[in-house]
């Protein structure tokens, strides 16, 4: 209840207007029984028409299972009488996103962001719950978490529940539920990323026969039978929005090869980048062979896959620690707070201000957005990603790849002493 409550006091007034907007417009389209994958995949076209470039329009470019769970909030949301798209904007199209300098917010803004973040909420309010079965501490530590309300209550990402279904599906292993275990780890791969502790599952599995492995497998294709369909409602929008989206993004967020983009030398940034996908193969497989030889615990296995993907990927954003802040809590908590710090110094830095703009926007008659799109697309944006950006992330980009490297290699020395 605590958990909960201190996420509701935020959820109406805070909220990323543009991942806000994001899941309105894919709600409000799926339920007209349009394709948003179409959606997506038209103004990505005219993203790269208008600029000449091969860019990406930046809207749902997730597995349906999201816009499955978001709907029937929305339809609540609807039926109190809430306005069908209380964020609306128009503009031109500028660089990588469609810039929107006019805006225009009902004040059923306020309900709509409240109701639409409220699966987030509950799932984090189970994470405490089933926290707090196996260690109260822990389960006080991840409801009081600053971070955690800030990325469920305030921004109104969604890895609590990613976070949520990873938890259930090592839960029902335990319990030999393996069809629902299935069903639940297919659930954590709305973001693609925890495709990369599938091989930890089936290692596990392995070892309780071939029954057990076939049933988690049944429940891992049932969970993606809304994905087939899309798939084949519009293959190629999909791939393009789900797939290639991903895969092309110039490095971003969290980590250190963000400094790639500032990097005028092309040879220079194709040698790193070659260097970063080579360690980050050698990287992964060193960690499978090590899970492959015994003695890691599923959890810690799971924790190691996510702290991996944290640590090496090209593009780490600052909900997606959230994912598995619960399970390393259990396991080392020192090293979880520690890295929830940097997640949380960054996000503040990142997109803090931006977060109080729904409020901020609706009572000063939108003039904040006017300074927010001048930081972003004019001169201010230009030394905020040139001269602030190097200054201040890029330091907490390395000094977090570094925490969470070292936290892997404590976590398997762990292992390998029990």
């Amino acid at each position: 209840m605590l958990a909960a409550l201190l996420r509701l006091l935020v959820a109406p007034f805070l909220g990323h207007l543009w991942d806000i907007k994001t899941m309105q417009e894919t709600v409000y389209y799926t339920l007209k029984g349009e394709n948003v994958y179409t959606l997506v995949y038209t103004l990505s076209r005219r993203v790269s028409e208008s600029t000449g470039q091969p860019l990406f329009y930046e809207g749902y470019a997730y597995l349906p299972h999201l816009a499955l769970i978001l709907t029937p909030f929305y339809i609540v949301y609807i039926a109190l009488g809430g306005d069908p798209q209380p964020i609306r904007a128009s503009g031109v199209i500028a660089t990588g996103l469609v810039y929107e300098p006019q805006l225009y917010m009902s004040k059923d803004v306020f309900l709509f962001m409240t109701l639409i973040k409220m699966p987030m909420i509950v799932a984090d309010s189970l994470i405490v719950y089933i926290l707090g079965k196996r260690d109260l501490r822990v389960a006080v530590v991840y409801a009081l978490s600053p971070y955690a309300i800030l990325i469920t209550g305030a921004w109104g990402m969604f890895e609590s529940l990613i976070a949520l279904s990873l938890l259930l599906s090592m839960m029902l292993i335990e319990r030999g539920r393996y069809v629902l275990s299935g069903i639940a780890y297919g659930f954590s791969l709305i973001k693609l990323y925890p495709i990369l502790a599938l091989p930890v599952f089936i290692l596990n599995l392995r070892g309780k026969g071939f029954g057990a492995l076939a049933s988690f497998t049944i429940g891992l294709i049932i969970s993606q039978i809304p994905t087939l369909l899309f798939l084949l409602l519009d293959p190629q929008s999909f791939v393009n929005t789900v797939l290639l989206f991903h895969i092309l993004r110039q490095p971003s967020g969290l980590t250190p090869l963000r400094m790639l983009n500032l990097a005028e030398n092309l040879t220079l940034t194709s040698i790193v980048s070659l260097l970063h996908t080579a360690i980050s193969i050698a990287a992964y497989t060193t960690i499978i062979v090590h899970i492959s030889k015994g003695g890691v615990s599923l959890v810690r296995g799971v924790t190691l896959a996510i702290l991996y993907f944290l640590a090496f990927s090209k593009v780490v954003h600052e909900q997606y620690y959230l994912s598995v802040y619960p399970l390393l809590l259990q396991l080392r908590m020192r090293e979880a707070r520690l890295i929830e710090t940097l997640f949380l110094a960054y996000t503040l830095i990142n997109v803090g201000l931006f977060l109080t703009s729904p409020t901020l926007l609706f009572l000063i008659d939108y003039r904040l957005l006017q300074i927010h799109t001048s930081i972003v697309y004019g001169d201010l944006g230009y030394i905020s990603v040139n001269v602030v950006g190097p200054l201040v992330t890029s330091p907490i980009s390395i000094i977090t790849f570094l925490v969470i490297v070292k936290t892997m290699l404590n976590i398997a020395a762990t292992a390998q002493q029990r």
